[in-house]
C-alpha cells in the first residue's frame, strides 16, 4: 500500500483544477481542508476554489468523519453535498457513495490535509489522492496532533515536506 499522494499542494486554492482532469467526482474533506477546525463557516479561498470547480463541470461532495450537524452548515455554504461519518481511512462509506452515484473510484479523487486518514482512505478505495496542508494546524482534534507526529516522519521518509 502506497502512501504516497498523486498530488501535495500548500491549499487547496492552490490545486490547479487541471491536474484533476478526468476526475468526475472530487470528494473534499472538511476540517483544515475547507474550514479551519470546528468551523461552519468555508475558508474564503477554498470557497472560491469550490466555485471555480462547479464552474468547470466537476461534481463535489464534502467526505468528512465528522457528524451532519458540523458538516451541513459548510455544505451548505458551498452549495455542495456531504457524506458524514465516512469512517476514513477505511474505504467502504466511500466505496458505498460511488456505487450509488454510478461512479467508478478511477473517476474521482479525494482531496485532504492528512496522510493517514484522507490519502489511505484514497488509496484503499482506489481514487486518485491529494494532500494538502492544513489550513490551521494549531487548531485541531487531539487526535489528528498524534496522527501529525507520526506524518511528519512519514513525509521525511515520502520526501514530500
Amino acid at each position: 500500500m502506497c502512501l504516497r499522494p498523486d498530488y501535495f499542494f500548500d491549499r487547496l486554492s492552490s490545486v490547479p483544477l487541471s491536474a484533476l482532469s478526468g476526475a468526475r467526482l472530487l470528494l473534499l474533506d472538511a476540517d483544515n481542508t475547507l474550514s479551519p477546525w470546528r468551523s461552519p463557516a468555508p475558508d474564503p479561498d477554498a470557497a472560491a476554489w469550490v466555485a471555480a470547480a462547479k464552474a468547470r463541470g466537476f461534481a463535489l461532495c464534502i467526505a468528512s468523519n465528522s457528524d451532519p450537524a458540523r458538516l451541513a452548515p459548510l455544505a451548505e455554504a458551498l452549495g455542495i453535498p456531504f457524506l458524514p461519518r465516512a469512517g476514513k481511512p477505511l474505504p467502504f462509506a466511500l466505496r458505498r457513495f460511488l456505487r450509488a452515484q454510478g461512479l467508478r473510484p478511477r473517476d474521482c479523487a479525494l482531496l485532504g490535509d492528512q496522510l493517514l486518514t484522507d490519502v489511505l482512505a484514497a488509496r484503499l478505495a482506489g481514487l486518485r489522492a491529494v494532500l494538502l496542508r492544513p489550513l490551521d494546524p494549531s487548531r485541531e482534534f487531539v487526535g489528528t496532533r498524534l496522527n501529525r507526529l507520526l506524518e511528519r516522519f512519514l513525509l521525511r521518509l515520502l520526501r514530500l515536506r
